[in-house]
């Protein structure tokens, strides 16, 4: 049985070396300080994990892996850096899509089972085969169409901010109905009462942190699609957001409405696929809620989520 195949990439032939050492024996590697060759071989021949440097003098990693997820989708993506750059982190989400993002100096067991989770996950992705593409959302002219289903699905807004909720009222018109939820006790009622598709949400709602909320609800509800929209620029924050909680989009406040409809729609399309292709919800698996502060809140949202499975059973 032939293994997985790994590639490896970054400018500095000494961490090259080091990272090779950590997988010896159990993949394939590939190994490069160039992004053009590892391009190459993505497009060339199945690539199940792609480790990448952020920090590379001819294209940074969040770029590279863009060009990756959009030459091979089913290839895992994972960021590895020594810098907390914020630029590259929100690219990470908003344009690579990453699986990982992990900090220099690496914990080399962590990153052995980072690395085999994604493997299994990129295995079952490339068994499965491309998920059929979702029906257009907009017009040419930006006007959101309304889904041919009987009950399309619901955009919360969880959001101290009216402007956000009306902002979003305004970009989908009657193409999908919209909920706006002020504090958790509201976006918990709103999960179980509506078929939520999207959650458009901030850091803080009600001076209570949602962080924990939008964490577990990825944990245990894999097809919901987040956009976090904040002034928020906490890069520990952000990245715990990326591996524990899989958002969708990281966007800054004030609201740019363009930017914002773009990803509101791209955030439904893939709601979609992740609806009708259960098989593509593994590449979404976050890790374990660290914070102690987010770990109360998130057995809170565990707990109502399984009583809502058991009514649901019971009907």
């Amino acid at each position: 049985m032939s293994k997985p195949t790994l590639l490896l990439i970054d400018d500095e032939e000494r961490i090259l070396r080091s990272l090779a050492m950590l997988f010896r024996g159990q993949y394939d590697l590939l190994a490069t300080t160039d992004p053009g060759v590892a391009l190459r071989a993505v497009t060339e021949q199945r690539v199940h994990v792609v480790v990448s440097d952020q920090r590379m003098p001819q294209m940074r990693g969040a770029e590279l892996l863009k060009q990756v997820r959009a030459r091979s989708p089913q290839t895992m993506r994972i960021l590895l850096t020594g810098y907390s750059e914020l630029d590259a982190v929100v690219a990470s989400v908003n344009e690579g899509e990453i699986f990982r993002f992990v900090n220099k100096p690496w914990d080399a067991a962590e990153l052995r089972d980072t690395v085999a989770q994604a493997t299994n996950i990129s295995a079952s992705l490339f068994a499965a085969g491309p998920a059929a593409p979702p029906e257009p959302l907009q017009t040419e002219t930006g006007q959101f169409v309304a889904p041919e289903v009987a009950r399309p699905e619901t955009i919360l807004v969880l959001d101290d901010d009216a402007e956000i909720y009306h902002a979003v009222q305004d970009i989908v018109g009657t193409s999908q109905p919209v909920i706006w939820a002020r504090d958790l006790d509201q976006a918990l009622t709103a999960l179980e009462r509506e078929a939520i598709g999207v959650v458009v949400s901030e850091l803080a709602v009600a001076n209570h942190s949602v962080t924990g909320l939008l964490k577990m609800l990825k944990a245990e509800r894999p097809e919901i699609v987040t956009i976090v929209l904040t002034p928020f620029a906490d890069v520990s924050v952000f990245i715990g957001l990326i591996n524990q909680g899989q958002v969708y989009r990281l966007l800054p406040k004030p609201l740019r409405r363009g930017a914002f409809s773009m990803s509101l729609a791209s955030a439904l399309r893939h709601h979609r696929v992740l609806r009708s292709a259960p098989a593509l919800r593994a590449a979404h698996a976050v890790e374990t809620i660290k914070a102690p502060e987010e770990v109360s809140v998130a057995t809170r949202v565990m707990g109502f989520l399984s009583r809502m499975r058991r009514a649901g059973a019971a009907t």
